[in-house]
């Protein structure tokens, strides 16, 4: 192997590394530039998740919060589903303080509202 092999392969490896770098910084500032000051890169400007339950292989009943007000959303592979718009809001909490069983009762009070109200 010459001296001008050895050269060019140094040399395409510091075009790869010089591309992956540019691609690294030019995605940064992308996502700084645009993603970031239009709130799409994240949705809890106005929506966030409040809580989930996975009922299932494909199936979760989800508490959603959009801008104050709160639905109770039913989510499988196929559907999404507004099942009710919760009259009292549950508090945020991080995700450590929600327990299952304050999750669970939450649920078990509104299908007895619903019950109710039949």
């Amino acid at each position: 192997m010459g001296s001008s092999d050895v050269f060019s392969i140094i040399l395409a490896l510091l075009g790869t590394v010089g591309v992956i770098v540019l691609t690294y910084y030019g995605s940064r500032w992308y996502i700084e530039r645009f993603l970031k000051r239009s709130g799409s890169i994240s949705g809890e400007h106005h929506m966030q998740v409040v809580e989930r339950l996975i009922v299932g292989k494909s199936g979760s009943i989800i508490i959603v919060d959009i801008q104050g007000v709160q639905y109770l959303v039913g989510v499988t592979e196929h559907n999404i589903q507004i099942l009710s718009q919760l009259e009292e809001p549950i508090s945020f909490q991080k995700k450590q303080e929600i327990s299952k069983e304050s999750f669970l009762s939450m649920v078990k009070s509104f299908s007895q509202k619903e019950k109710q109200n039949e």
